[in-house]
């Protein structure tokens, strides 16, 4: 990337992460320090406070069990430990925060008389959960357990047994835990101390979270940060109000509301958001790979095209000279007297070099397979495009001339013979002998063997000739 190190890379994305957490510091600092010390401390009635704090703690609710419910089914794909251990724990707080505000002094009695000890005392017993599950998943984060159906109910029940003890012993036996909040007087010790011990696990689990940061770079950890830190100034608004109506209680309240903003962009982002990008992303390198792959395809078959042209070339051709081979001139001569019209006339001519020894043994065997391609070139330049020139083997070559009679073939070779006598170096002569189809025979065997004996009576007659 533009030549930054991933030292470089990494160090300026904790940068940017310090930026955010400072930003979120300062800002939750000002309104808590606002609230505290500028007088904008205000005890509100509880028609006005109820509404706002009953609409939090919906959202809240919503936001929990919507993450479980998230995790629960996403599990089934990726196996996501780490995810489904958050969302076991929102379900629990979820719970726990729908007795705290039905149980908010206020509220209707639903379950027993609502009172301000049990709606704290279910308060601080969601925060504590929330603050364990988020310190224990620090360790969790990036394992993949794929476990069975049961054992996952197995741990569904495990949490829900959680809940309903929380249920059962603070609103049937409250007694069994320090008063927390006193009307008339305000926050208990216990209650302040128990604050503080949840914050200190948010801050530990802050310290995880940013070490796991620094290792995975993972922008999802950010939102996890983020979160925990307005917790803890959440916790800390809780430490200190002194009516449950009041701004500072009521401020607590309005970060734990941007915690779970976060946290439900993170699980979403997590769990919905990036295992779509990533099939996105699976199906564009897919697309990548296959068309890499059909144009690897196109070009073997591109290539075995080649290859097989070339094999079928060289099966009827003559490897030197370009000349179609014996099987070859076999071919076309079936295929030419086959279905032959009416009163047609063919020829073929049999060649042979003059004095061809005497060439190879002058000017050596180069000099003489030059002189070989000389002569098919020549004869291709000087012949029709339906002829074809044949090499039999050595110096010998055989012509067919197709709806060419006796004349005809005599004119061409005469042709032949004047073009070598131009382009041939060293120069050489050839001779030739005619034979015509149906006149001389009816089958190859007996052209071939007119035609050479014609060849022979060119060459008894002096040879460079054509007979």
């Amino acid at each position: 990337m533009l030549g930054i190190t991933e030292n470089t890379l990494q160090k300026l994305r904790m940068a940017n992460l310090g930026l955010k957490i400072l930003l979120v510091t300062v800002v939750c600092s000002s309104l808590l320090i606002a609230v505290e010390f500028l007088g904008l401390k205000t005890i509100y009635q509880p028609e006005v406070f109820l509404p706002i704090h009953t609409n939090i703690e919906f959202f809240c609710v919503f936001v929990a069990l919507s993450t479980f419910t998230v995790t629960w089914y996403s599990y089934l794909n990726n196996c996501s430990y780490y995810s489904y251990f958050i969302g076991l724990g929102l379900l629990a707080v979820g719970f726990i925060d729908l007795f705290h505000f039905y149980s908010y002094e206020g509220m209707p009695h639903i379950f027993t008389r609502a009172c301000a000890n049990k709606a704290t005392l279910y308060h601080l017993l969601g925060r504590l959960i929330m603050a364990v599950t988020f310190l224990v998943s620090v360790l969790l984060y990036k394992k993949k357990t794929c476990f069975i159906g049961r054992f996952r109910c197995y741990m569904l029940a495990v949490t829900l047994t959680i809940v309903g003890f929380v249920f059962t012993t603070v609103t049937w036996n409250p007694d069994l835990y320090p008063v927390m909040f006193i009307k008339g007087q305000g926050l208990t010790q216990p209650k302040v101390l128990t604050e503080y011990f949840i914050i200190a696990i948010l801050l530990a689990a802050v310290f995880g979270y940013l070490r796991l940061y620094k290792k995975h770079m993972d922008g999802y950890l950010q939102f996890i940060i983020i979160t925990l830190i307005i917790l803890v100034f959440s916790e800390l608004c809780f430490t200190s109000y002194q009516s449950l109506y009041d701004t500072v209680n009521l401020l607590g309240h309005l970060f734990r509301f941007a915690s779970y903003v976060l946290i439900y962009v993170a699980i979403f982002l997590n769990n919905v958001k990036r295992p779509y990008l990533e099939l996105v992303s699976a199906r564009e390198e897919l697309a990548r790979a296959n068309t890499v792959l059909e144009e690897k395809v196109r070009e073997r078959t591109r290539d075995l095209q080649e290859a097989n042209e070339k094999l079928t070339w060289a099966a009827s051709h003559d490897s030197l000279t370009g000349a179609i081979n014996r099987m070859e001139f076999s071919n076309r001569f079936k295929k030419l007297v086959e279905n032959p019209r009416e009163q047609a006339v063919h020829c073929v001519v049999a060649i042979d070099f003059d004095s061809f020894k005497k060439i190879n043994d002058t000017y050596g065997h180069a000099v003489g397979d030059e002189c070989l391609k000389t002569f098919v070139r020549a004869a291709r330049e000087v012949l029709r495009p339906a002829d074809s020139v044949a090499r039999f083997g050595g110096d010998e070559f055989m012509l067919l001339l197709p709806n060419t009679p006796r004349e005809g073939a005599r004119v061409a070779g005469e042709k032949l013979r004047a073009h070598l006598v131009k382009i041939a170096d060293p120069p050489f002569t050839i001779s030739m002998g005619i034979a015509e189809w149906p006149k001389d025979g009816r089958k190859e065997k007996e052209l071939l063997n007119r035609a050479d004996k014609a060849l022979y009576l060119a060459k008894e007659k002096g040879k460079n000739r054509v007979e």
